[in-house]
């Protein structure tokens, strides 16, 4: 399936800040279905959190910024749109949104830099020893009926975009992320088929107690690095 890959917009209805709560809040079932219910729990996001749209919207409205006027650390919310044939002749092919990711320079979450196990490299890394760096924040697809059809493939191409992105406009040498390492690491084995390699495992607790299992990742994208 061909994928458009475009800049998440703002707009009076905050389209694109709807989907992707959508799209997150779609994951839940799929999630329980394969066994990974613990990922994100059993209620839908936008419930769960209720400032989820917010924070969409906020970061589409800064990357916005970014994009405009390039003042400021790099910031960007893409949206992946499967290309759809025309349904019929002399029709125009189509675009349905399946995908989105949001991708920050020079940042790690807090809860990544508060694992004392892992400061060695987060506070190097921060401090610019290894040079402007990447992180892929957010990645989701959406698993909706009307659309899962078209989702297969839309999570790796949008990696791979942010990686030519950074690498090639950017100049960057190093992507990270980090992502849940639960039922048998299958979120892990999925980031590692697209080129990033394990750092080490971490734990999150969360205020009802219970633990987050969670793995670092990185991937060279550019000049050759180490940590």
């Amino acid at each position: 399936m061909p994928f458009h890959i475009r800049d998440a917009i703002t707009s009076p209805s905050d389209t694109d800040a709807m989907f992707i709560s959508s799209a997150f809040d779609s994951c839940i079932p799929h999630l329980a279905s394969i066994g990974s219910a613990t990922q994100w729990g059993t209620t839908p996001l936008s419930t769960s959190r209720p400032d989820l749209v917010t924070r969409h919207i906020t970061a589409i409205a800064d990357a916005e910024k970014y994009r405009l006027s390039g003042s400021g650390s790099p910031l960007r919310v893409l949206i992946a749109e499967a290309l759809l044939p025309p349904s019929g002749s002399g029709e125009e092919e189509s675009r349905v949104p399946v995908g989105a990711a949001t991708l920050r320079a020079g940042y790690f979450p807090q809860y990544v830099c508060d694992q004392k196990h892992l400061q060695d490299i987060t506070s190097r890394v921060l401090a610019g020893d290894e040079g402007p760096f990447m992180f892929l924040e957010i990645l989701v697809t959406d698993f909706r009926e009307a659309t899962k059809a078209y989702r297969k493939g839309a999570g790796a191409a949008l990696v791979e975009y942010a990686r030519e992105w950074a690498a090639r406009e950017l100049g960057m040498g190093v992507m990270y992320v980090d992502c849940w390492a639960g039922n048998e690491e299958k979120l892990v084995r999925f980031y590692e088929a697209q080129g990033f390699k394990r750092v080490d495992r971490f734990v999150v607790e969360k205020p009802n107690g219970e633990k987050w299992p969670g793995m670092f990742l990185r991937m060279d994208i550019g000049k050759k690095c180490s940590v």
